[in-house]
C-alpha cells in the first residue's frame, strides 16, 4: 500500500512540474535555490489543479527582479516592499516571493526581513498543509507534517494558534475555509478562535468578503458554517445571526440536483431567517405583488460586493415571492431562474425535488421571449423620444406581460394609441 501511494505521489508531482509555464519559470530560476510553495503544491497532491502558482526564492526581491529582466521576462513589482514581485512567462503570471521572517506583526500587516532559510520561512506560515514546498527536482518538504495533515484532513496551526492569529486575525476565517474544502471528521476545539474574534474588526471589508466568498462555493461547508456560528463569527462580523437550516437546505437540493454551487445564492440564503422568509413569501402571493427587499442596504453595509453581484441579491429579495415562473424567466433568464426556483423550494417541508427538476427542465426548453413593441414603432407613430415615451413602452410591456405575453406588435400599438388617448383626455 505504501508503495502505491509513493507512485501516485511521484505522478501527481510530475504532472505539476511537467506544466510548460512552471518547467519555464523554474529555467528562468535557475542560479537561484526556488521552490514552489503552498497552496499549488497542496492541491497537486489532492490531484486538484491550482491556478495560483507561487514560488518561493532564497534571495531578496531586487536581485530576481534584475536576473528576470536580464532575460527579457517582464516583472511587475506587486509587493516589492514585502519581497513579492510577479513575473510573466508563457502569458501567466507568477507571484515570486522572497523568503521572509516577522520582525513586526499588528494582526493585519507585517514588517519582514528577507533571508534564506527556509525552515524560517515556513514558521511564518499559517496552517501545516500550507508550508508544503516543492523543487524542480521533485523533493518535496513537508515542514511541521503538513503532508500527514493534508491526508488526515487535519486543519493545524503552525505553532500556538493564538500568536498565528494575532499576527493576521484574517487567519480566523482561512481556518474555516480551509475545513470547508480539505478537513475530515471532527475537528478538536481551537479556543483562540472564539478568544480573538473581535480581532476580525480590523480587516478589511474586502479581505473578509473574499474568504466568505471562497467559503460558500466549497461542495461542503456544513460544519465549518456551523463552527463559525458556535464561536460567534457572524455576529462579530456582521451583527446579525444566521439560520444555517434554511442554508443547509439549499445545499441538499444543489447537492441531490448537481446544481453547481452559487456562493451568491448561498450568501442570500445564509442570512434569511426561515420564519422571516416563509411570513415574505405568503405576504406577497396574498397581496400578488413584490415584497420590499430588506436586506439590499445589508450587503451594501457588510460587503464590497460587484453591481452585478448586488443587483442579483436585491432582485432576488424583490422577485422570490412571486409564483411566476415565466415573468422569472422573461425578466431575468435562466441563470436568476435556477437559483429562484431552487431558494423557493426550501420552504417546502419534503423538498420537492421532481418539481424542481421539472421547472429547471422547463425553463431550459424554452425559447427566449422577445417584448415585440419598441421605441422605434412610437417614433414611427410621430411620437417624440423622452420620458414620456418611456413610460408608455414601461406600461405596453406590463400589460404584454399580464396578458401572458401573447399580444402582437399592432396589438401593443393599438393599447398604446389608446393609453395616449385617455391621457389626452
Amino acid at each position: 500500500m505504501a508503495a502505491v501511494i509513493r507512485n501516485v505521489l511521484i505522478k501527481l508531482i510530475t504532472m505539476l512540474l511537467s506544466q510548460p509555464p512552471i518547467k519555464a519559470l523554474f529555467k528562468a530560476l535557475e542560479p537561484f535555490d526556488a521552490r514552489l510553495v503552498g497552496g499549488c503544491v497542496r492541491d497537486a497532491l489532492l490531484g486538484l489543479e491550482s491556478t495560483d502558482i507561487d514560488v518561493a526564492v532564497a534571495a531578496p526581491p531586487e536581485e530576481i527582479s534584475q536576473h528576470l529582466k536580464q532575460q527579457g521576462i517582464k516583472v511587475i513589482p506587486t509587493g516589492i516592499e514585502f519581497g513579492t514581485i510577479t513575473a510573466v512567462i508563457h502569458h501567466q503570471g507568477f507571484q515570486i516571493t522572497s523568503l521572509r521572517q516577522d520582525v513586526k506583526t499588528d494582526g493585519r500587516h507585517a514588517q519582514v526581513s528577507f533571508g534564506t532559510d527556509w525552515l524560517e520561512d515556513a514558521k511564518r506560515r499559517d496552517f501545516t498543509i500550507n508550508a508544503l514546498s516543492l523543487d524542480s527536482k521533485g523533493t518535496l518538504y513537508y515542514y511541521f507534517n503538513g503532508q500527514d495533515d493534508l491526508k488526515a484532513g487535519c486543519i493545524r496551526f503552525i505553532g500556538d494558534a493564538d500568536q498565528r492569529i494575532r499576527e493576521d486575525y484574517l487567519r480566523i476565517l482561512r481556518y474555516y475555509r480551509f475545513l470547508a474544502y480539505f478537513g475530515k471528521g471532527n475537528p478538536l476545539p481551537i479556543p483562540a478562535l472564539h478568544k480573538l474574534r473581535a480581532g476580525l474588526k480590523q480587516l478589511s471589508v474586502e479581505r473578509i468578503q473574499q474568504e466568505i466568498l471562497k467559503l460558500l462555493a466549497s461542495p461542503a461547508p456544513h460544519l465549518a458554517l456551523k463552527l463559525m456560528a458556535e464561536d460567534g463569527i457572524f455576529e462579530t462580523l456582521y451583527d446579525h445571526s444566521v439560520d444555517l437550516k434554511f442554508l443547509y437546505q439549499l445545499i441538499e437540493i444543489e447537492k441531490v440536483l448537481k446544481i453547481p454551487s452559487n456562493p451568491l445564492r448561498r450568501l442570500w440564503a445564509l442570512f434569511q431567517k426561515q420564519d422571516n422568509f416563509d411570513l415574505s413569501l405568503r405576504g406577497a402571493e396574498q397581496r400578488g405583488n413584490l415584497p420590499e427587499d430588506d436586506n439590499s442596504s445589508f450587503y451594501q453595509t457588510y460587503f464590497r460586493l460587484s453591481h452585478t453581484q448586488l443587483r442579483f441579491l436585491k432582485s432576488m429579495g424583490l422577485y422570490i415571492g412571486q409564483r411566476d415562473r415565466r415573468l422569472i424567466l422573461y425578466k431575468q433568464g435562466y441563470s436568476f431562474f435556477e437559483s429562484w426556483c431552487v431558494l423557493r423550494s426550501c420552504t417546502e417541508a419534503d423538498m420537492n425535488l421532481p418539481q424542481i427538476k421539472s421547472h429547471l427542465e422547463w425553463a431550459q426548453s424554452q425559447l427566449p421571449l422577445t417584448f415585440p413593441f419598441t421605441g422605434q414603432d412610437l417614433l414611427n407613430e410621430g411620437m417624440s423620444a423622452g420620458p414620456a415615451m418611456g413610460k408608455l413602452l414601461g406600461k405596453c410591456e406590463q400589460w404584454w406581460i399580464e396578458n401572458d405575453f401573447k399580444p402582437s406588435q399592432q396589438e401593443c400599438l393599438i393599447y398604446c394609441q389608446n393609453e395616449q388617448a385617455r391621457s389626452a383626455d
